[in-house]
């Protein structure tokens, strides 16, 4: 199947640092969550996609957003507007809640390369077995099977502190049913009584997870990014709770492009 898409790039999308779950192989990548999925831009920019439907797909890596209207709307300084066309291409995914809580527990503390190598790992001890135009690929890890196994299990992953996570995150979407539809305010209200989830990871499970695009995740390096360049708007703030209000009230409902655009402006070309 081939989806013809405008202003969009399948390797900045999947290479920003904010998705984990798709393996490259030569000039394509592969995934699997409910299907193995086979994803490939063409040197027209139109996608050739097997295994999974045009809806899912267009959901999946958000090209249903109205990207100019987002753009538009979060130009407003001299530094977004560097980092909106440097960026070009990129769009906001949308994997799902348990997806993106499993992604950003495990993104704790570590680094893109490291995420990857533990979902893989995760991946064939829970995941089903696949392989789709010739590549071999593991089911994204399923909760049931990760709380069922325990934690003891999960200590052979070598996780370290966030194996406890890993579990009580497992544990809580075996509790509790959530759905990637709900309301952005009762999922937050849901998933913060996750172990480990904190504002941070709260944030990129909302953004990434529930297509929430006015969620703004701030880790350090942002953090950093914002004092250089928003230090007048943000006063001296110094809590998650107090800038994350005022840089959502600067950028509005689409703040989380903005900081998408920002995060890979700055680690690109290495700002701080």
């Amino acid at each position: 199947m081939i989806i013809n898409v405008k202003e969009f790039s399948l390797d900045k999308t999947i290479e920003a640092g904010h998705t984990f779950i798709w393996q490259k192989y030569g000039d394509h990548y592969v995934s699997y969550l409910d299907f193995p999925a086979r994803l490939k831009q063409l040197d027209n920019g139109a996608l050739e996609v097997n295994g999974i439907s045009d809806k899912k797909t267009k959901e999946l890596l958000g090209l249903t957003d109205n990207i100019n209207e987002i753009n538009a709307e979060i130009d407003k300084d001299n530094f977004i507007d560097r980092a909106i066309n440097y960026s070009s291409g990129i769009r906001v995914v949308k994997e799902g809640i348990w997806t993106s809580t499993l992604a950003f527990v495990l993104s704790i503390q570590s680094n893109v390369p490291l995420i990857k190598r533990r979902i893989a790992a995760l991946s064939k001890e829970y995941g089903k077995y696949g392989e789709i135009g010739g590549d071999v690929v593991y089911q994204f890890p399923n909760f049931e099977k990760i709380f069922s196994g325990g934690i003891e299990k999960l200590k052979k992953f070598k996780l370290g502190f966030r194996t406890k996570f890993v579990f009580s995150a497992s544990e809580f979407f075996h509790n509790n049913l959530i759905l990637d539809e709900e309301n952005f305010d009762i999922l937050r209200s849901k998933l913060i009584n996750i172990q480990g989830v904190g504002e941070k990871v709260l944030d990129c499970i909302m953004l990434y997870g529930a297509h929430d695009l006015s969620a703004f995740p701030m880790d350090v390096w942002i953090k950093r990014v914002l004092s250089t360049n928003y230090g007048t708007l943000l006063h001296g703030l110094k809590s998650y709770k107090n800038i994350s209000k005022a840089i959502t009230d600067y950028f509005g409902k689409y703040g989380g492009y903005a900081q998408l655009y920002m995060y890979n402006y700055s680690r690109m070309n290495k700002l701080k």
